[in-house]
C-alpha cells in the first residue's frame, strides 16, 4: 500500500445506518433469491422425473395394447351395420352445414341493422 493515495470519504452517521441497511437487506433478497433458485430447481428436476415415469408408462401401454390387438380377434361388421355408419356420418355432416347457413344467416342480419343504423 505504499506508494497509493488512500481516500477517505467521510459519512453522516444517518448515511452509514442507511447505508448499512441496504447492504443486508440485499444480502437478505440475495439470499432469499438463492433459496427460490433451489426450490426451483428441485421442482424442475421433480418434474422431469415425472414426465419420464409418464413416458415408460406409456410405451409400456403402447406395446400391451399391440399384443393385445395380435390376440383379439378381428370383429367383421355385416352390411347393415356399415349402412348405419355411412347414414350417421351424412347426418352429422348435413347438422353441420346447417349450423354454417345458420351463422351466415346471423352475419347477414348483423350486417343489415349495421347499414339501417349507419
Amino acid at each position: 500500500m505504499t506508494g497509493q493515495n488512500v481516500v477517505h470519504v467521510k459519512l453522516d452517521y444517518e448515511e452509514a445506518i442507511r447505508a448499512k441497511k441496504d447492504l443486508l437487506s440485499s444480502e437478505r433478497d440475495f439470499l432469499r433469491l438463492l433459496k427460490i433458485m433451489k426450490r426451483y430447481s428441485l421442482l424442475r428436476t421433480e418434474e422431469l422425473n415425472t414426465k419420464i415415469k409418464i413416458q415408460n408408462r406409456i410405451k409400456t401401454l403402447k406395446i400391451n395394447l399391440g399384443r393385445l390387438t395380435k390376440i383379439l380377434p378381428k370383429v367383421i361388421l355385416p352390411g347393415i351395420l356399415k349402412k348405419e355408419d355411412i347414414i350417421e356420418e351424412k347426418i352429422s355432416k348435413i347438422k353441420k352445414e346447417e349450423k354454417d347457413r345458420d351463422l351466415e344467416s346471423q352475419l347477414m342480419d348483423i350486417q343489415e341493422r349495421l347499414k339501417q343504423l349507419g
